[in-house]
């Protein structure tokens, strides 16, 4: 997870290189400050997004004021119910509750339906849980988003008296937005636009993910005219005087947060694949940062991945039997670490079942050797149901030139061990990694086919292999063969994240990555199981 609000820097330079004071001076000199955290539209609509509420359980166990309202789960409603009436209404009260997830296909679909046509025939910029991610992801210049912030759309009313409401009950001196992704940026910016036109006293400020990994090199100062501080990284720190100690494990607060108002969204028969959309999930991190932090693609340089830190077992589990309480047994637990240590995800197990607490859970891992078939027994015995984790491109010379420390070998030991013990498996899988064939990519779709024959993994997703500024590959660029693309050099900058490159002997990866997508949508209905490699390419050379 990319930080709770968005760190080591409180603000990258501003226009001419002007630099910023630490914000935990800025805020000392500001008498009782009360803090107001806000989720902007659109994410996930099953269960809360978990960044603010690691920042207001850390500020109120020091005692500062902070309170939490989750903007996005509240405009969508408004929005669906809107253009979709009372039929609308009772879908999602039927989608919010117990009902199993089979018996909520249809009205998903309907649901669905209604939001594609209110993107088709009103705002094409409405996504389900993104708004104009198409804009946002990297827009490097800031005009492009200022302009569809400026454009009104079916959320702003909405938006605007949601705000509104929260302002007068919080009081609030300091307004914090949280940015987690590209589908999230434009709804920040129009928040920050209203407040600073109505309440202008309170001061704003940006962070999360996409702030922390796309606007560390911002020279542009015309988002300042919507934020007084970007916040890079955990932002603990910026919140309480200079040398106050952060602890390892921050145990989150959901006051503010109504679990009610989320409902589940079930696309696909897969159970494995429904645990992103369906059901809620208190997120937790297990641990900070990664174990490995060494994989050549990844962005190892930035503190959220680097920095790694363990801590107590005793307090994990402590405090997911609180948080369990406060959702009243209806929420499980999702990990959300870059990957959970195999050592602390023992200790967390044995907690667990020593407690005899009847929980369940599910995690990102690597799968490597040392989950074992004894440990992965231990964390299905503790309510483990699923983990996740990066197969990558699934050929062990690839595995080796991107330092990914695992091989296919190694991989197929843990997932045997996942497999045995009931636990169920999603695989990240990556296409067009520098140096990668046609073969290999092929090669590798027909490894996968057999791991889903075998039933060792449930569920997966091909994700296209991009350069971005903060890997190892970024400054190596020469050794995996390929070019960046030289880019006028923008005065104003805002987003630089994903680097163009060439690579002159590459396939086509446009129709390669169309022909993994169509056999692995496939793979996850159960179909295709028998067809070759070839047949799935010519599937999408054959013109309907």
């Amino acid at each position: 997870m990319r930080g709770a609000l968005g760190g080591s820097r409180a603000s990258p330079p501003g226009a001419g290189g002007r630099t910023h004071p630490s914000l935990h001076f800025v805020f000392q000199r500001m008498k009782s400050p009360r803090y107001l955290f806000l989720t902007p539209p659109l994410v996930q609509t099953n269960t809360p997004y978990p960044t603010t509420m690691h920042l207001v359980g850390f500020l109120r166990a020091h005692g500062i004021a902070a309170e939490q309202r989750d903007l996005s789960i509240g405009v969508v409603r408004d929005v669906l119910v809107e253009y979709g009436g009372d039929e609308a209404e009772q879908l999602l009260e039927f989608l919010s509750g117990d009902a199993p997830a089979d018996a909520k296909v249809e009205a998903s679909a309907w649901i669905e339906d209604l939001a594609r046509r209110i993107r088709d025939e009103i705002d094409p910029a409405f996504g389900f849980s993104r708004y104009a991610a198409r804009i946002s992801t990297n827009a490097a210049d800031f005009g492009q988003v200022e302009r569809q912030i400026r454009r009104r759309g079916v959320m702003d009313g909405f938006l605007e008296q949601r705000l509104e409401q929260a302002i007068a009950v919080t009081r609030p001196t300091v307004i914090g937005v949280t940015c987690p992704f590209p589908g999230t940026l434009v709804g920040a910016f129009k928040i920050a636009a209203w407040v600073k036109a109505h309440h202008p006293g309170i001061r704003l400020l940006l962070g999360g993910g996409f702030v922390s990994t796309e606007l560390r090199e911002m020279t542009d100062p015309r988002p300042r005219r919507y934020f007084d501080d970007f916040i890079l990284d955990e932002g603990y720190r910026h919140f309480v005087p200079e040398g106050t100690p952060i602890p390892v494990f921050v145990e989150p607060s959901y006051e503010g947060i109504s679990w009610d108002d989320y409902f589940d969204v079930v696309e696909t028969a897969n159970p494995m694949h429904r645990l992103w959309s369906v059901g809620r999930w208190i997120k937790l991190q297990m641990a900070r940062g990664c174990y490995w932090h060494k994989c050549a693609f990844c962005d190892v340089h930035l503190p959220y991945i680097k920095c790694f830190e363990m801590p107590d077992a005793i307090r994990i589990v402590d405090a997911m039997e609180r948080l369990g309480r406060h959702a009243r047994g209806r929420a499980g637990f999702h990990f959300v670490d870059e990957a959970m240590p195999p050592a602390l995800v023992r200790r967390v197990s044995e907690e667990i079942v020593r407690r005899g607490l009847a929980v369940s859970w599910w995690g990102n891992v690597r799968f490597d050797a040392s989950f074992t078939p004894g440990l992965c027994r231990l964390m299905a015995r503790a309510g483990c149901i699923a983990v996740t984790g990066g197969l990558e491109c699934a050929n062990d010379r690839l595995l080796a030139l991107m330092n990914k420390g695992i091989t296919l070998d190694s991989a197929r030991q843990a997932l045997e061990a996942f497999h045995a013990a009931g636990i169920m498996v999603h695989a990240y899988l990556m296409y067009g990694f520098p140096t990668e064939t046609e073969a290999e990519a092929f090669g590798a779709l027909g490894y996968v086919r057999n791991l889903f024959r075998a039933d060792l993994v449930q569920s997966a997703f091909w994700h296209r292999f991009a350069l971005t500024v903060h890997s190892p590959i970024a400054r190596e660029t020469d050794r995996f063969g390929i070019k960046p693309v030289r880019q006028r050099l923008r005065k104003r900058l805002f987003c630089r994240n994903e680097i163009p490159f060439t690579e002159p002997s590459a396939p086509d990866w446009t129709t390669i990555g169309r022909a993994l997508d169509l056999a692995l949508a496939n793979y996850l209905e159960g179909r295709g199981l028998s067809k070759s490699m070839a047949f799935w390419k010519r599937a999408v050379q054959t013109p309907r």
